[in-house]
């Protein structure tokens, strides 16, 4: 990850790479397992990456003068959303989990390099909210990490539960309290 500064526009073209990035290996990872849960998760996940790149996008507008950005829509749209779907994921697998198992190493190891991607994509935010003196900004990356946030807890989630299939009752407790 590229260091942070106070320069929004480089924090944003940053993003933009990262989050471009970020969709690849999710996209690599969905079309390289036979998994029905591994897919789903990929799949959601990049999908979800789509959605950062063009929010990112959107929010580069707004420096320009070209559009105006309100970040409270943005929270409206995307969180629950994603919670309901993170959630539904998990239902719809729960019945079959012994199916699901998997103990592919190198497959498993496409979940260890995203969860790594994700936590670096957090901490990336963070500093970048920490340094900027642009409030929009701030509560746009703080938005970006705690998005990462989920996706970390995801992977490492549909990960646990392909090595240890009887851990989804642990999985579900937690989604069911978010």
């Amino acid at each position: 990850m590229v260091q942070t500064a106070n320069d929004v526009t480089q924090v944003l073209e940053t993003a933009l790479q990262n989050e471009m990035k970020s969709y690849e290996i999710l996209e690599n990872g969905k079309n390289n397992v036979d998994n029905p849960l591994a897919k789903a998760t990929f799949d959601f996940l990049a999908n979800e990456e789509l959605k950062h790149i063009e929010i990112i996008k959107q929010f580069t507008s707004t420096l320009t003068g070209k559009s105006d950005f309100d970040i409270d829509e943005l929270l409206a749209l995307t969180t629950p959303d994603a919670k309901q779907h993170i959630k539904s994921i998990f239902e719809r697998f729960k019945v079959s989990f012994e199916e699901v198992g998997a103990t592919d190493q190198p497959r498993m190891e496409t979940y260890r390099v995203a969860m790594d991607m994700e936590r670096q994509g957090h901490d990336f935010y963070k500093r970048a909210a920490d340094q900027t003196s642009d409030e929009k900004a701030k509560r746009l990356y703080q938005f970006l990490a705690g998005e990462e946030v989920k996706h970390f807890e995801l992977i490492q989630d549909t990960h646990d539960f392909l090595q240890q299939p009887d851990a989804l009752l642990a999985i579900e407790e937690r989604w069911m309290q978010t």
